[in-house]
């Protein structure tokens, strides 16, 4: 036997010495004795005395892909409808469901490489990735293979399952991939996408045709077969009104998965129960006589969770008694003793962010996982407002668009499209002029400064109105009559841009990387 805190025992020193000063005092020398005879029991099991077991293998069933989607100009041909890349995806997002516990990073690769996902379990995030992507905006427009391989071999994965999704291109030199597989042990699990017998390519409308005016004809590069197969993968091929293959893809990463993760975990069996048990019935003694104890029988076959619910709802009470005097702090202190769940977590950003403390507020909004779409849509638009406290007006607007890309957010859609309208720099205070929405408090409609400015004057606050007029109050009637109408439009095009594109959008440095060098290339088909 052994004890995890051995300094605990320092603390005998003190309660001796006191039980030696009281001890000669006490009038009732028995019920002194077993007091502090009870303590020293209570200092012997925050000891934590365990008998300790061997280093045993923990295993667990969790693995670790990267998928790779091809993003190159071929892959809008049609012969997989509607577009080959819309056929990838949805196979994509098949193969994420049906392995709930394991680990995804997602690449996009045209003649550049870039990580849209970094490796995650979360597959609201892995498809939020993944449905950012537009691939009009990519300028790059050939494949390479190559290029892929080797941003993958300079990746710290231990175990390189890589799984593509591509037509292949038009890369031939089938040596050089092998070869980068092998040094940096790739397997390359590969979906063609696309067709056998192919088909042709647009641009502006046009049939695109090569030097000798053929029309060009996208079909399956046949170097991904003996890629695949060469290098320790398998091969399929992906049809559009059937993507069953991706259940026999999910088959065989799970056949060919090696043997379970494991650590080496050293375990301990617990015996601080023993010491607190003697403590709890010596206490019982001194403050009772023998033939009382009965009433405390029923406690021993209370479930052990019975005392942290009790606990638990003591300070979520007080929790919300202090929040409702304001007391924000406290009660944030207070819903952090409550056991972890999203809805406590919630209770903690939100009592921070109401007491300033908006650093704090952000790291516990930015920890909070949930399947709830609608959760996750609140704790964006909250972090979107702490960004704007802190004046960090870029990440505001990354977080009101993930607000909207879970659904439509109305608060976040006129916030979003404050901050591009102002321009603000870093520096520039703008909270007064955002709306305030989040658990505990109502909806309120967003005024200008010089609104607020007259509703001081006037004795009162207006009533709610179209949160999106910016002009100053006081103008002619004439005037506010086309501001409103204007505002009306202005809602009209706001709600039919939600309903047509709520979706996450990637920002244009990410462009920017996909997309650089390719003014050189020269008709890549």
């Amino acid at each position: 036997m052994s004890f995890l805190y051995p300094f605990i025992f320092f603390a005998f020193i003190p309660l001796y010495l006191f039980y030696k000063k009281n001890a000669q005092k006490s009038e009732n020398a028995r019920q002194t004795t077993l007091l502090y005879l009870s303590l020293a029991f209570i200092f012997l099991a925050l000891a934590r005395p365990v008998l300790e077991n061997r280093l045993q293998d923990e295993k667990f069933d969790a693995q670790e892909y990267i998928i790779a989607l091809d993003a190159s100009y071929s892959m809008q041909a049609t012969d997989l409808k509607p577009t080959r890349y819309e056929v990838a995806k949805e196979a994509i997002k098949k193969l994420l469901a049906s392995h709930p516990n394991d680990r995804f990073t997602l690449f996009i690769f045209t003649s550049n490489t870039l990580l849209i996902s970094p490796p995650t379990t979360d597959r609201a995030i892995s498809l939020l990735a993944l449905d950012a992507i537009n691939p009009k905006y990519i300028l790059t427009k050939s494949t390479s293979l190559k290029a892929l391989l080797e941003t993958i071999a300079k990746s710290s994965f231990e175990k390189k399952k890589l799984i593509i999704f591509s037509d292949g291109g038009e890369e031939h030199n089938l040596n050089s991939l092998l070869k980068i597989s092998h040094d940096a042990s790739i397997n390359n699990f590969i979906v063609a996408t696309a067709s056998s017998d192919g088909a042709p390519l647009k641009k502006d409308g046009h049939l695109i045709k090569d030097q000798y005016s053929s029309i060009v004809i996208s079909r399956i590069n046949p170097i991904l077969k003996n890629l695949a197969l060469s290098s320790g993968g398998e091969y399929y091929e992906l049809h559009s009104n059937n993507l069953d293959i991706i259940n026999k893809l999910s088959d065989d990463l799970s056949t060919q998965t090696d043997k379970k993760e494991s650590v080496k975990v050293k375990t301990y069996k617990e015996l601080n129960f023993i010491p607190l048990f003697i403590a709890l019935v010596l206490f019982f003694l001194s403050v009772t006589k023998l033939h009382q104890l009965y009433i405390f029988i029923p406690l021993l076959f209370l479930p052990q969770p019975t005392y942290a619910g009790i606990l638990d709802f003591y300070h979520l009470s007080k929790a919300k008694e202090e929040y409702k005097k304001g007391e924000f702090l406290k009660a944030a202190k207070n819903f952090e003793k409550i056991d972890a769940s999203v809805q406590s977590y919630f209770n903690i950003a939100t009592a921070y962010y109401k007491a300033g403390h908006y650093k704090t507020a952000l790291e516990y909004f930015s920890i909070i996982e949930s399947p709830d779409a609608s959760v996750k849509q609140k704790c964006f638009y909250a972090m979107g407002n702490i960004a704007v406290h802190l004046k960090r007006y870029d990440r505001a607007k990354n977080y009101y668009l993930q607000s909207l890309a879970l659904g439509e957010d109305t608060d976040a859609l006129y916030n979003l499209n404050l901050l591009h309208k102002l321009q603000l720099k870093t520096g520039v205070n703008l909270i007064d002029k955002l709306p305030e929405k989040n658990a505990h408090t109502k909806k309120n409609s967003s005024k200008s400064t010089s609104q607020q400015k007259d509703d001081k004057k006037q004795g009162g606050a207006k009533k709610k109105s179209n949160r999106s007029a910016q002009s100053s109050a006081g103008a002619g009637d004439a005037k506010k009559s086309k501001e409103e109408k204007s505002s009306k439009e202005d809602k009209e095009k706001n709600k039919s841009s939600v309903a047509k594109n709520n979706n996450y959008k990637m920002g244009y440095k990410s462009y920017e990387l996909i997309n650089k060098g390719y003014t050189n290339e020269t008709e890549p088909w």
